[in-house]
Formats: C-alpha cells, sequence, structure tokens
C-alpha cells in the first residue's frame, strides 16, 4: 500500500506540476517543440488520439494516471467490505494519499478524456477542425487519408510539419493578419503579389511556384504511376525508388504502347491533347488517358469533374483516328496534404495497379509539400 501510494503520489505530484501550468500537455509538447517533432500552435488534442483518427498516438499521461487512481480505488473499497485490514485502510485516508479512500464520491483525478471527446474538441476549433471536417466529407477516405500516420514511414520533424499544415498554424502572411491580428499587416503572397498567402495558396495555388515546385511535386507522382504500368505491362523489369525513376517518352511491346507526356496529334484542332501517360492496349483496342492532379482538398471533387470533361474531344477522335473500340479518361487525383479521395482507388483498379499503390502517391506528395512549403517560407 505504501509503495503503491509513494508512486502515484510522486505522479500526482507530477500531474499537478504541469496543471499549475495550466495545459496537461505543456510538457510534453515543449519537450517535441524543442527537438522540432511538434509545432506549438498545432492541435493539442491530436497528440494523445489514435493514429487511424488522424492523431500521433502518443499515451495521454493525465488519463493513465487517473485510470491508475479508479482502479486502486475500486480494489480497496470492494476489499474494505470483506477485510479488517482494507476497511481501516480506507477510514484512515482522507486525503492522505491521492486516493482520498475514505470518501465514496467520484474524485476529480478520476476524470477520463475519452477518444470521442478529443474529438469534438478539436472538431469545434474554427482552425484546427477545418482538417477533421475535410476527412468527414462522403467523397474521402478517412482510413486511407490517415494511412501515412499509421504506417509511421516518415520523420518525427516531416510528420509533425505535416500536421502543422494541415491544421493551418504555419506562419504565412495571413496567419500573421487575421490570426495573430498584426495591424497593417500586407497578406498578399511574397511570390506572386496576386493573391492572399494562406497554406492553401502555399500548398496549391500559387502561379509563381507553378512551373517548378508543383510540377516536380506532380512528376513524382505521375512517375509512380507510369513505372507500375510499365511493370505490369512486362516495358520494363527493374524497379526503381520513384524518384530515381526516369520515364522513357515512349516504350512498346507486341501487346501495349505507353507514352509518357506526349503530344498527341490529331486531324482536328484540340486543344487539351497533352494527357500525362497514355496507354494503348493494342489486343482489346482500348485507350486509357491517364491525368494527375495534386489539388487542395476543397477542390477534389471539382478537379475529378474537370479532368473528365478535358479529354472528352481527345476521347472521341482517338476512336476514329487509331481505330479503338473505346477510350477510358482515368483521372489520378490527391489532395496536397495527402487526404485520398475515394475516386483515387475506382482509377488504380482500373488501371490494375495494386491497391496498396495510393501508399507511396500519399507520402510523396506529402514530402513534397513539405518541401515546398519550407522552400516558399524560406524565400
Amino acid at each position: 500500500m505504501t509503495g503503491v501510494c509513494t508512486v502515484l503520489g510522486q505522479c500526482r505530484t507530477a500531474i499537478e506540476d504541469i496543471r499549475n501550468r495550466r495545459n496537461p500537455q505543456r510538457s510534453i509538447n515543449t519537450t517535441l517543440t524543442t527537438n522540432r517533432k511538434h509545432h506549438p500552435r498545432s492541435c493539442v488534442q491530436r497528440l494523445t488520439l489514435p493514429r487511424d483518427e488522424g492523431g500521433r498516438g502518443l499515451i495521454d499521461i493525465e488519463n493513465l494516471h487517473n485510470k491508475q487512481i479508479t482502479s486502486l480505488r475500486k480494489f480497496f473499497i470492494q476489499k474494505a467490505l470483506q477485510s479488517p485490514l482494507h476497511k481501516i485502510i480506507t477510514q484512515t485516508d482522507k486525503k492522505i494519499t491521492p486516493l482520498n479512500l475514505h470518501s465514496t464520491d467520484p474524485q476529480t483525478n478520476e476524470h477520463i478524456t475519452s477518444k470521442a471527446d478529443k474529438i469534438v474538441a478539436w472538431e469545434r476549433k474554427s482552425l484546427h477542425g477545418r482538417h477533421r471536417l475535410d476527412l468527414q466529407q462522403p467523397h474521402v477516405d478517412m482510413k486511407a487519408s490517415n494511412a501515412w500516420l499509421q504506417r509511421g514511414e516518415l520523420f518525427p520533424e516531416t510528420e509533425g510539419f505535416m500536421i502543422a499544415i494541415q491544421d493551418q498554424v504555419i506562419d504565412t502572411a495571413n496567419y500573421q493578419k487575421f490570426i495573430i491580428r498584426r495591424p497593417n499587416y500586407n497578406d498578399s503572397c511574397r511570390r506572386c503579389h496576386g493573391a492572399s498567402e494562406t497554406i492553401q495558396h502555399i500548398t496549391g495555388a500559387c502561379r509563381a511556384i507553378a512551373q517548378t515546385d508543383y510540377k516536380h511535386r506532380h512528376d513524382q507522382v505521375a512517375a509512380i504511376i507510369h513505372q507500375s504500368l510499365a511493370i505490369q505491362t512486362k516495358l520494363i523489369t527493374d524497379k526503381v525508388a520513384y524518384y530515381k525513376y526516369k520515364p522513357q517518352a515512349v516504350l512498346e511491346n507486341d501487346n501495349f504502347k505507353l507514352y509518357w507526356d506526349r503530344t498527341i496529334i490529331t486531324d482536328k484542332t484540340i486543344y487539351n491533347n497533352r494527357p500525362d501517360i497514355t496507354m494503348v492496349d493494342k489486343r482489346n483496342k482500348l485507350v486509357y488517358i491517364i491525368d494527375i492532379a495534386i489539388c487542395n482538398t476543397h477542390n477534389l471533387t471539382n478537379t475529378h469533374t474537370e479532368k473528365i470533361a478535358k479529354y472528352t474531344d481527345l476521347s472521341i477522335e482517338l476512336k476514329t483516328q487509331w481505330n479503338i473500340s473505346h477510350t477510358k479518361t482515368i483521372p489520378i487525383i490527391i489532395s496536397s496534404t495527402g487526404v485520398i479521395p475515394k475516386t483515387l482507388h475506382n482509377s488504380l483498379n482500373t488501371l490494375k495497379i495494386s491497391p496498396s499503390t495510393y501508399l507511396l502517391l500519399q507520402k510523396a506528395v506529402i514530402l513534397n509539400t513539405c518541401r515546398l512549403t519550407r522552400k516558399f517560407l524560406n524565400s
């Protein structure tokens, strides 16, 4: 009893020290922030939420402490009904130990913050909660969108930075003006000077970096799809890391032909005649028009619709010109913050690519988004 209470007393002292600073997670947050593994303005609830819910899966120390208090109080109070020794202990302990066994009323140190309570607190936050609401949209696959957290392949520094991007607490000009409320602050983009510098603008809407950083991110995602198709159709045999893969303009064998970023010449003028990848199935007289887009989360549905409509004229022309029975336009759409739309699974399934390919696509997008955001903020 004495040994247990000594340990619990030490735990209580530690918890009270943290409570005295008004934030139960401050000690943990400070350590993580010092080591560049957590942004100081990121959502606190996400630290201790499970990774499949979009959190980082850390142990909630206060909940752990309070659960021990509850279980020990229950043990001693029940034993006191049968054992004189335990009865004396419960009568004697008037706030001598953290258990306070003399009182049968629920104690303040027995409160457990449930997962549901943390999620509700996260959702209610006007800034941090936007990402959670995005994950709950009907066209979004929440489980797949959080897969990068569950796999734990990224360095904690990168993980913390991406969560800060999702929480929209990055130090942009818009954040300084409207969240920090700096007076007379110019929130226009430091690069293009044409729009407010929000985190969404940096990750997917700044025209000044469209042909450099966005194109690099886009091409890496396209390279993953191209290599998967080339291996599947036996156009190549050796697989390399996606960031080392250099797609050839044309690959061909007896059954398939694969074009990379190649203009398709047609009899009449068609403006959208250069898809990212074009695959011709010679045996089945089928053409796959594949176009990749990495957009902001709120544009996922619109981007998918636009990609389908974009190549309608080209599809009609190819049927006649190439003597093709059927054409399929396959959009590969993923959010700049790694959010996976349900349509992506359908696209991969249509191309007969491994369903787990989305994990590599997600990883490539997240790494590139973090890279270009750091580069932008340091410019």
